[in-house]
């Protein structure tokens, strides 16, 4: 059995709390993720691979060890969030991020 959830059960924890945990990762190709507004929500020790968040939003979010692999964050805006030991690898750029606090934001991309 895999350690990973999948956007299904991310989904689930979104609209059942604000603190989401854990392990997540998203089949290729798969849309559930995108055109989210995402508020108040608090990410911590968070990782999500092959994530398509397309023109998603969030708003007044926490990232607190969190790591974003692997996934397309075109259109998406980070706005009014806090960034707290943070890493994007292998992400989709054309993101933005607006009137943010960053405590450790490493963005790269990596070769296999």
């Amino acid at each position: 059995m895999s350690r990973y959830k999948d956007g299904v059960v991310f989904l689930q924890q979104i609209k059942s709390g604000s603190i989401v945990s854990g392990d997540f990762k998203i089949k290729r190709g798969s849309n559930i993720l995108m055109d989210l507004d995402l508020k108040n929500i608090k990410f911590k020790n968070f990782t999500m691979l092959g994530a398509d968040f397309c023109s998603s939003i969030f708003s007044n979010c926490m990232f607190d060890n969190v790591l974003f692999k692997d996934s397309a964050l075109m259109g998406v805006t980070f706005d009014n969030c806090n960034f707290i030991e943070c890493k994007f690898s292998n992400v989709q750029p054309g993101f933005s991020i607006k009137d943010c606090g960053v405590s450790g934001l490493i963005i790269t991309q990596e070769s296999f």
